[in-house]
């Protein structure tokens, strides 16, 4: 009996020890986020920010910059299916995946410019996949003013009914020309 409930336990213990290493480690902060999005608890109020010390900047002040043709990247950091049903037009896509080595994604980043601002979102209520890829950046040698995580991510986007392109957009709403 008592050799059934150790090999019980270690078989627990196995089940739960990690597949997949990477070469290079998410951010600590990052899986801490990760893991209050993901048990199921109720967002209030009083819930702190993840990521504080990352910059944001409003879907107002993004759509001005589109409006007034100032140089703007827009970064959708949702996986290619996500992304392909609907994302902001003009926005590129470089998947974040926290579970991932992150050198290939490393060399996607490094070839954003750098000279002008760059915007990562997800569809994500307090920017849990978007933010952590602005600390990447800057790990990278990107100025701080010049990246940025769009606050509300694409929700709040498309609360205020700005424009987006995708395949899930009822038919006439969807943008053409992207």
């Amino acid at each position: 009996m008592k050799t059934q409930h150790l090999a019980g336990i270690a078989l627990g213990t196995l089940m739960l020890w990690p597949t997949t290493t990477s070469a290079k480690p998410r951010p600590k902060a990052y899986h801490q986020a990760s893991a209050s999005k993901s048990n199921g608890a109720k967002e209030s109020a009083n819930d702190k920010l993840p990521f504080p010390d990352v910059p944001r900047i409003t879907a107002q002040e993004v759509a001005q910059r589109i409006k007034d043709k100032v140089d703007v990247v827009l970064v959708d950091t949702d996986d290619s299916v996500t992304y392909g049903a609907e994302h902001i037009k003009g926005a590129v896509n470089i998947a974040y995946d926290p579970t991932q080595d992150v050198t290939n994604e490393d060399q996607t980043l490094q070839a954003l410019p750098g000279d002008k601002l760059i915007v990562f979102y997800c569809n994500c209520p307090h920017e849990e996949d978007s933010a952590p890829v602005v600390k990447e950046m800057w790990q990278l040698g990107y100025a701080r003013d010049k990246v940025k995580a769009l606050e509300g991510g694409l929700s709040r986007w498309e609360q205020l009914g700005y424009p987006l392109v995708g395949t899930d957009l009822p038919k006439g709403t969807q943008e053409k020309g992207e």
